[in-house]
Formats: C-alpha cells, sequence, structure tokens
C-alpha cells in the first residue's frame, strides 16, 4: 500500500522529533521544523495534531516542538491545549450572544 505524502511527512516528523528533540529542554522550533520538511506552518500545525490524535506525545511549549520525556510534559501540554478550547469556545459563544441581535441574510 502506497502512503501518501502527508502520511510520509507525518512519519517523518515523528521520528525527528522522538530522536532528536525528545523532553521540553531540545525543543525545536516551528520555523526549524518547517525548513527542515519544507512544509509550512499549517501544514506542520495538521501534522502534530493528527500524531496527538493517534497517540503520539508530540508536546509543545513557547520553545517549540518536542516529543515528550516524561508525564508532566504531557499534562503541561494538555493544559494549553484545554486553555485554548476555553478561549475558543468564549469567542464562539460571543459569536452566538450576537444572533439574536443580527439582521435574517436572505
Amino acid at each position: 500500500m502506497r502512503t501518501s505524502k502527508n502520511d510520509d511527512n507525518s512519519i517523518k516528523v515523528n521520528r525527528y522529533l522522538s530522536r532528536y528533540h525528545t523532553g521540553t529542554n531540545n525543543a525545536a522550533s516551528s520555523k526549524t521544523l518547517e525548513a527542515a520538511f519544507h512544509i509550512r506552518g499549517s501544514e506542520l500545525r495538521r501534522i502534530v495534531n493528527k500524531l496527538r490524535c493517534d497517540g503520539f506525545p508530540i508536546c509543545s511549549d513557547k520553545n517549540g516542538y518536542y516529543f515528550a520525556a516524561c508525564e508532566s510534559e504531557i499534562h503541561a501540554t494538555v493544559a494549553q491545549l484545554n486553555s485554548r478550547i476555553s478561549k475558543i469556545s468564549g469567542a464562539k459563544d460571543g459569536m452566538l450572544s450576537h444572533t439574536d441581535k443580527s439582521k435574517i441574510c436572505k
């Protein structure tokens, strides 16, 4: 079975992070990964999301992306994700609160 270029990049990014960027002290910046794999930031974020959904412990912080070295790094990334979820939910709620006041589109 042939893999797509996106799947190939996911495998490569996962392998690269697990080999060379394990632990928060070894984080790779988004720019570094984009240059190494010749991809855009949006594609890198899609790859990281897919890897996380597939159960790979790809963490991130202000310094970049890294493969988790311990459970506390996973929990820190999960806390960061929960914060983003909360902010996005607040934006959604704010938008929906305007629906009662907006004009009906034809």
